[in-house]
């Protein structure tokens, strides 16, 4: 190595962010801002290689943002107030990929579980956006049993349960959209309803719903 070389090796930086190869999204709607979210909405997306972005792997989050912007509107011109965090992270060693992580809380104020479909539409359209922003990557059809691990992983992280702990209580296939609809039991009771596939059958797009115990899901049982 000559010395320009070394002292070129020497002045680059050890504690870096890396670069980005994944971006997780959440959004959730809730009545009140010191209440819990009545629905998630996640998007998980693998960043096609080679990385198209800076050499620091920074990203424009600005546009991130903007793309998710249809989820402050539902049924209404107005924005509905949200707070947001956006966390990065990185490790220097093994395959675990560099990852940012942005979450939106949107409140929509009481009694207004009623607009829970607009709630869906509006984040669809935004999922769909950020998708053409990212660049969707390429997945097979989600099968039953990946359905169900996802199913079990995203209600866990949303609702901050223990996923061993959750038991199948129905599942329902969609094959025409490539979706399916899971239903989850606790213990206790707690029910939890969601849609693996939600965006034109994507897996890693899903829908978090805790249900009352006065809700029903009829089990429709595997094709």
């Amino acid at each position: 190595m000559t010395n320009d070389a070394a002292e070129d090796a020497a002045r680059r930086p050890r504690l870096t962010l890396g670069r980005v190869d994944r971006i997780q999204v959440q959004v959730g709607y809730r009545g009140r801002p010191d209440g819990p979210a009545e629905q998630h909405f996640m998007l998980d997306v693998t960043l096609p290689e080679p990385d198209t972005h800076s050499p620091a792997g920074a990203l424009d989050e600005s546009r991130i943002l903007a793309a998710l912007e249809p989820v402050l509107f539902t049924e209404s011109d107005a924005p509905l107030h949200y707070s947001v965090h956006s966390h990065r992270w990185h490790t220097s060693w093994g395959p675990s990929p560099g990852a940012l992580e942005i979450g939106v809380l949107v409140t929509t104020g009481p009694g207004e579980s009623a607009l829970s479909d607009a709630w869906q539409r509006a984040t669809v359209v935004a999922f769909r956006d950020l998708l053409e922003l990212l660049g969707r990557p390429a997945t097979a059809p989600v099968s039953r049993d990946a359905a169900v691990l996802k199913a079990r992983h995203c209600a866990a992280t949303a609702y901050a349960v223990d996923a061993d702990a959750l038991s199948l209580s129905a599942e329902e296939h969609h094959p025409a959209v490539g979706s399916w609809t899971v239903g989850l039991r606790t213990h206790a009771g707690d029910e939890y309803d969601v849609v693996v596939g939600l965006v034109d059958g994507y897996a890693g797009s899903v829908r978090v719903r805790h249900t009352t115990l006065s809700e029903v899901f009829d089990s429709v049982g595997a094709e």
